[in-house]
């Protein structure tokens, strides 16, 4: 290659990466996890629960947790673990259960610490990037409500990053 070339391609990866962003956030922020919170909220009134939830960041570190008014007192801690493994694989909780069940390829991965192969799991999406999840433990519907509560979560959470910033 010429230099002429080595320097165009510089220069369009240097404008890749001061280019402003076409989205309002692609990390989870605390307005992204309340708008999470109060999704599963609604989701649980038209239920007639109130369950625990949990929105982790991309490390999997608690952004926020909220425990359910009437909640037993293990769904806290459930509602965790079903964030935390969600964001760990990058897929919905329910879901990996079923791809690491004994005796599949998978089935090691359930001896990691804090991962939990219950439904109620959800990641939280920007584009096809994953940057965090939400995780819903106690609701009527069991994992399949509980997935589905995270999942209305999920949608919340990503809809608020997904707002275009006004370009100037």
């Amino acid at each position: 290659m010429s230099r002429f070339s080595h320097l165009l391609i510089a220069a369009a990866a240097a404008s890749l990466l001061t280019a402003p962003s076409a989205y309002a956030q692609t990390k989870l922020t605390s307005e992204m996890a309340m708008a999470a919170v109060k999704a599963v909220q609604a989701y649980a009134r038209n239920d007639g629960s109130d369950p625990s939830t949990a929105v982790v960041d991309t490390n999997g570190d608690v952004v926020l947790l909220l425990k359910g008014n009437n909640a037993a007192p293990h769904n806290v801690g459930l509602a965790e673990r079903k964030a935390f493994t969600a964001n760990t694989f990058k897929m919905k909780s329910i879901e990996w259960r079923d791809v690491s069940m004994p005796g599949k390829d998978r089935a090691s991965e359930r001896q990691m610490p804090k991962v939990i192969p219950l439904g109620g799991g959800v990641p939280i999406m920007v584009g096809s990037e994953v940057v965090g999840a939400v995780g819903v433990s106690g609701t009527r519907g069991g994992q399949e409500g509980d997935t589905a509560g995270a999942q209305a979560g999920a949608d919340a959470a990503a809809q608020l990053a997904q707002r275009p910033v006004a370009q100037n």
